[in-house]
C-alpha cells in the first residue's frame, strides 16, 4: 500500500496510476500510496527518450513534455542536426519525431531545410564523416587535377573545385561524379589494317589528351576514354586504308597529321583537348618484311656501286689533270722525282751518290723500273 522511491541524478521515472498517466518524477525520494501505482524507470545517461508514454506526453500533456523533453520533430523535407554538449551526435531524418531528456546533457538541435539548401554547410562536413552511413548525406572529397560533377536526382546542380563537399541524401538522390582534368595518355593497341595495296599491317597508335570542359565532357558522351579510343582508331583505319605500303611508309608524318586533326574536330565539341597523335609502330607481315629486307638491301648496294663509281672517275680524272700538268711543267716532273727519291730513302740505311743528282735520279728509275 505504501512504498518508498529513490531517484537518482541519473534517472526519470514516469509514473502511471491504474494505467493512467499520472507524472514524471524528477531526483528525489518519493512516498508511493495507494494500489495500482507503477513506475518506468529511465537512465538520463541515454540521452533519447524510449517509452510508450512519450507521444501521449507530447500530445496530451503538453507542458509536462515541455518541462521534461527536448522535442526534435522534423517536415517532410527537413533534417535535423543534432547535438549534444555542443558537439554533433545525431541527424534525424525527415518527418520524425524524437525526445531527449532535459538533463545534465544539454540537447540542442538545427532544423535544415534539405530541399532548398541540399549541400551540407562546409563546418558540418568533418563532423558528418564520422557517424558515417548515420550522417544522411553523400560525402566526397575531389582531388587536385580534377572536377566534381553533382547530379541530384539526375539534374546536373553545379561543378565542384578540389575539396570536400557532402550532400543531403535524406530525401533527393545526390551523385557526384569526378573527372581527370589532367593530361592523359590513349593507348590504342595491334590495330589490323588492309592497305590499299591488299598487305595486311599492324600499327599502334599513342594519343595526349586533356579534358577541359567536364560538364560538356559528361553530358556529350558517356565514356570520354572509350568514345576517343574509338574515333582515334576509325580515323586511322581510314587514312590508311586509302594508302598503298609505300605510300604509307613513305608520308608517315604527313599521316599523323591527318589523322590528329580528323580526331580533334570530333573530340573539340565534346570538351576534349586532343594533344599529339603519334603512330608508334608499324608491324608487317613476316614474308612482307623479308622481300622489304631485300629491296632495302639492294637499293643500298645500287647506291654503294654508284658511290664507288664516282670516286673511281673522280680520281682517273685527278689523274688525267696531274699528268696534263707535269707534261707543261718539268719542274712539276722534278719535284715529282724528289718525293719519289724521298720516300725510297726511307726504307734504306745508307745511300751512295756517284755522278751527282741527276745520275741518282736516273738509276733510282732504273731500280724501280726493275
Amino acid at each position: 500500500m505504501i512504498r518508498r522511491l529513490i531517484v537518482t541524478d541519473n534517472e526519470r521515472v514516469v509514473l502511471t496510476r491504474k494505467g493512467r498517466f499520472a507524472a514524471i518524477l524528477e531526483p528525489g525520494a518519493y512516498w508511493l500510496f495507494g494500489l495500482g501505482m507503477e513506475t518506468e524507470s529511465h537512465n538520463t545517461r541515454e540521452p533519447q527518450v524510449v517509452s510508450a508514454w512519450a507521444d501521449f506526453i507530447v500530445a496530451q500533456r503538453p507542458e509536462v513534455a515541455a518541462q521534461h523533453f527536448v522535442i526534435v520533430e522534423t517536415g517532410d523535407a527537413e533534417v535535423a542536426v543534432v547535438y549534444f554538449d555542443g558537439k554533433l551526435a545525431r541527424v534525424v531524418g525527415p518527418g520524425q519525431r524524437v525526445l531527449y531528456w532535459r538533463a545534465w546533457i544539454a540537447v540542442t538541435c538545427e532544423l535544415i531545410d534539405v530541399v532548398a539548401e541540399p549541400e551540407v554547410p562546409a563546418r558540418l562536413v568533418a563532423p558528418l564523416a564520422r557517424l558515417g552511413a548515420r550522417s544522411l548525406a553523400l560525402l566526397t572529397m575531389v582531388e587536385d587535377g580534377k572536377r566534381g560533377l553533382v547530379h541530384l536526382d539526375g539534374r546536373l546542380i553545379r561543378e565542384l573545385e578540389p575539396g570536400a563537399y557532402a550532400f543531403w541524401s535524406a530525401v533527393a538522390q545526390p551523385k557526384v561524379t569526378v573527372a581527370e582534368l589532367r593530361r592523359q595518355t590513349l593507348e590504342v593497341s595491334g590495330q589490323e589494317i588492309l592497305t590499299a595495296d591488299k598487305v595486311s599491317i599492324r600499327v599502334n597508335v599513342s594519343a595526349v589528351f586533356q579534358v577541359v570542359n567536364a560538364a560538356a565532357a559528361r553530358a556529350g558522351v558517356m565514356d570520354v576514354h572509350e568514345h576517343l579510343y574509338r574515333t582515334v582508331q576509325i580515323a586511322v583505319r581510314q587514312y590508311l586504308g586509302k594508302r598503298t605500303l609505300e605510300e604509307m611508309l613513305a608520308e608517315k608524318t604527313d599521316l599523323d597529321a591527318a589523322v590528329a586533326e580528323t580526331v580533334r574536330r570530333e573530340m573539340e565539341g565534346l570538351g576534349v583537348r586532343v594533344g599529339v597523335i603519334a603512330i608508334k609502330d608499324v608491324v608487317l607481315p613476316g614474308d612482307v618484311r623479308e622481300v622489304l629486307n631485300l629491296v632495302v638491301t639492294a637499293e643500298k648496294q645500287a647506291q654503294a656501286n654508284l658511290i664507288r663509281r664516282r670516286e673511281e672517275v673522280a680520281s682517273t680524272r685527278s689523274l688525267l689533270n696531274t699528268a696534263k700538268l707535269m707534261g707543261e711543267n718539268p719542274l712539276l716532273v722534278r719535284l715529282k722525282e724528289l718525293e719519289s727519291l724521298e720516300k725510297i730513302a726511307d726504307k734504306v740505311d745508307k745511300i751512295t751518290v756517284v755522278g751527282g743528282m741527276n745520275a741518282l735520279l736516273e738509276r733510282t728509275v732504273t731500280i724501280q723500273s726493275d
